[in-house]
């Protein structure tokens, strides 16, 4: 197997037990700092970057969960942690269940934010507008050719760097139907762009069977899910009929129904409440 050293980046906030937090694309670590703060008093967030998307170095080769997960194990072993609470949303959750999934003794309790009931759509239309149509077509280019077409692409993610700012937080809270906090602009303030190797991360999550595994996870996880109920039509019907299916399963998973939209730790009805309930009272089970 070969041996990889990569860099990372991460901000961390708060003492005591260590708290992974994966963001989704496009985002850093901080787009997790409204739960960092919540639970600071009793445990140590690291907000880390996501590889080749902000300022954690991106991944070559292929991207199969067990890259991801030994992504985060190496993040982990050089800091001597010998297990964490291992949280993330969306592309980040996606990068958590991974490393739940093939090292569970690491994993103390997973937290999933909007990941792991349902797959990541073959035409993502609302993370890339119209040129999600191409995903499928790209994605065959993309096991072709490799890096050399990957660095062709992420010229089309190159942004202006100009325009105003406030009306980009404005029409953001509006798309995805949140309040406008601190938290979110500081997350958008945040955002990166995509380099080649941020897209390979991309393409590889684009390629994972994300049910899958959660079906396979053997560690307690709490999914904080949203329903689109009032927002979108389709999303809430296809959530309910994944999560319809993966009820039917023993899986050692806790549902929580969050109303709104894919940022649910940024909907109104998210309870940070309950993320620090969930997490003291499985550090409490464990110290019995």
């Amino acid at each position: 197997m070969v041996n990889h050293t990569y860099e990372y980046f991460a901000e961390k906030v708060g003492e005591g037990e260590p708290v992974i937090f994966l963001p989704a694309g496009g985002f850093s670590g901080n787009e997790g700092l409204n739960i960092a703060e919540y639970i600071q008093d009793k445990f140590e967030t690291h907000m880390i970057d996501l590889p080749g998307i902000g300022r954690s170095s991106g991944i070559s080769g292929k991207v199969t969960p067990i890259v991801l997960a030994d992504w985060v194990k190496e993040y982990m072993d050089r800091r001597k942690m010998k297990k964490a609470v291992v949280s993330g949303h969306s592309l980040g959750g996606a990068v958590a269940l991974a490393f739940a999934r093939h090292y569970p003794e690491r994993v103390r309790t997973l937290v999933l934010l909007d990941q792991g009931h349902k797959p990541f759509p073959k035409v993502p239309t609302s993370e890339f507008g119209i040129f999600a149509y191409a995903f499928p077509l790209l994605n065959l280019g993309v096991k072709l050719f490799g890096e050399r077409l990957l660095k062709r692409l992420a010229t089309f993610f190159k942004g202006s760097g100009d325009g105003d700012f406030d009306r980009q937080v404005a029409d953001f809270c509006a798309h995805v139907s949140i309040e406008e906090t601190r938290y979110v602009r500081t997350a958008l303030r945040s955002q990166t762009e995509f380099s080649a190797r941020g897209l390979n991360l991309m393409f590889g999550y684009y390629n994972l069977d994300i049910p899958g595994l959660l079906k396979k996870i053997t560690v307690p996880t709490h999914v904080y899910y949203a329903t689109f109920t009032d927002l979108d039509d389709k999303e809430q019907r296809k959530t309910e009929r994944y999560l319809k299916k993966l009820r039917k399963r023993h899986l050692p998973v806790t549902w929580h129904a969050v109303e709104g939209g894919h940022f649910v730790h940024w909907n109104e009805d998210f309870s940070l409440k309950s993320v620090k309930e969930v997490l003291t009272f499985h550090q409490e089970e464990r110290e019995k």
